[in-house]
């Protein structure tokens, strides 16, 4: 069960990002890029700030050293679209790939000021899904700001869709 629980989540996390992604391409061009004072900048910063956080922590948990020069942003919306959308899809071919105890094994990782920290796996990957949620919520603010209608990104949104897909399955 536990196993699931972390394995829905980073679906929520894809979900999440398709729909947020999928709403920023219907602003004019510009509106990606204007800085609007909020979060990273601005609706582009604050993806780009998103990608490179899940990049980070997807690489330290395949156990792959990572620093800044390893992060390379994607500048535009085609661009940001393709490799997150791609990462994120990684991640939940990752999830899938722990076995049930294998949340509960401890990572040791290196922060980018060189300290040393370690966690549960379980609690990366719900820091990873919260962090998402946190700037997923300012984007829908920039979004507003930007005179779109954003898309519904709350989990409970994503649970209901689940439940209506076995329902109707």
């Amino acid at each position: 069960m536990q196993a699931e629980i972390f394995r829905t989540h980073l679906a929520y996390k894809e979900w999440q990002a398709k729909r947020l992604i999928a709403a920023v391409k219907e602003l004019p061009r510009e509106a990606f890029d204007v800085p609007r004072g909020s979060s990273h900048g601005g609706i582009k910063g604050t993806l780009q700030h998103m990608y490179g956080a899940d990049f980070i922590w997807l690489r330290r948990l395949r156990g792959i050293p990572v620093t800044r020069a390893d992060v390379t942003m994607p500048e535009t919306l085609g661009e940001l679209e393709k490799q997150w959308l791609k990462l994120v899809a990684e991640w939940r071919s990752w999830g899938a790939s722990i076995p049930e105890g294998g949340w509960n094994a401890r990572l040791d990782y290196t922060m980018f000021d060189g300290s040393r920290r370690s966690n549960p796996v379980w609690q990366i990957v719900l820091h990873v899904v919260n962090h998402g949620t946190l700037h997923g919520g300012q984007v829908v603010a920039m979004l507003r700001q930007a005179g779109a209608t954003p898309p519904q990104t709350d989990l409970i949104y994503f649970y209901r869709e689940l439940e209506e897909r076995v329902a109707s399955a």
